[in-house]
């Protein structure tokens, strides 16, 4: 346990080459949605009964364009809700990884008895608006707890955005094989090109399918781990593979949820 607590608190859970926090929110822009205590929620542009809990990465609440991806979200039809697991911080207010304080913070939020207490809000909010079936999308870290939440058989489907389940291993002993092998209900995993290959060559997609779910794997080669909320949306590339996983998630959750 000491040898792993040394390891953990120099390694971070996200691919060499992965964006920092690069973008942070900010006045100027616009935002659909309303922020309820803890939660924030957008409504669908029309009646449903379908919702979305988005699992944001390490940078938090505010990160990058994160409540932009909820508006999004919304927009394709579903009731979106977005907790604040970390409670108005972020790992890097905590002091970043290789800070053993730092990761002490962040294992005690990864933790799946706190971290399943904190999402659980968004749920109830969700079944509050009449939402009969629900999904979740997780991004970097957030994967963790969107295929915990498919293990638990909380969610009817799961999108994971540039995964990073090696947290489970890294803090844990949680190998990515035996963190997808009891999952029940359809996954879609959607890399970046500095994700692992496990993402992408079938290793996970194969565990998901034996166990009878879908596992459905889009790649995006030229992009960086943490692009959907936190590239640099002024380059053509980056816009374009932004918008193409945000209509994949949208599409696969209209297909199990709507």
């Amino acid at each position: 346990n000491l040898l792993r607590s040394r390891a953990m608190a120099a390694e971070s859970c996200c691919p060499p080459g992965s964006l920092g926090p690069a973008l942070t929110e900010d006045d100027a822009r616009t935002v659909n949605g309303v922020v309820d205590g803890k939660l924030y929620y957008v409504a669908p542009p029309a009646p449903s009964t379908a919702g979305v809990v988005v699992v944001y990465d390490i940078y938090g609440f505010s990160g990058g364009r994160i409540k932009g991806v909820c508006d999004a979200i919304a927009a394709a039809g579903f009731h979106v809700c977005m907790p604040d697991v970390y409670d108005g911080t972020d790992m890097k207010a905590q002091g970043g990884f290789g800070d053993p304080t730092a990761m002490a913070w962040l294992k005690g939020h990864t933790e799946w008895p706190t971290f399943s207490k904190n999402l659980a809000p968004a749920f109830e909010y969700l079944k509050a608006k009449g939402v009969a079936k629900v999904g979740a999308i997780g991004f970097c870290w957030g994967c963790y707890g969107v295929v915990k939440l498919a293990v638990d058989a909380t969610i009817q489907c799961g999108v994971c955005c540039h995964p990073s389940l090696k947290i489970g291993n890294m803090m844990f002993g949680e190998a990515e094989e035996d963190q997808v092998a009891e999952v029940k209900c359809p996954i879609a995993f959607m890399p970046a090109g500095n994700d692992p290959g496990h993402y992408k060559d079938g290793t996970l997609a194969t565990i998901i399918e034996k166990a009878g779910h879908e596992c459905l794997t889009v790649v995006f080669p030229d992009m960086q781990h943490g692009f959907v909320p936190r590239g640099d949306a002024s380059r053509d590339d980056v816009k374009r593979d932004v918008q193409k996983a945000l209509d994949e998630s949208c599409a696969f959750f209209t297909k199990y949820l709507l």
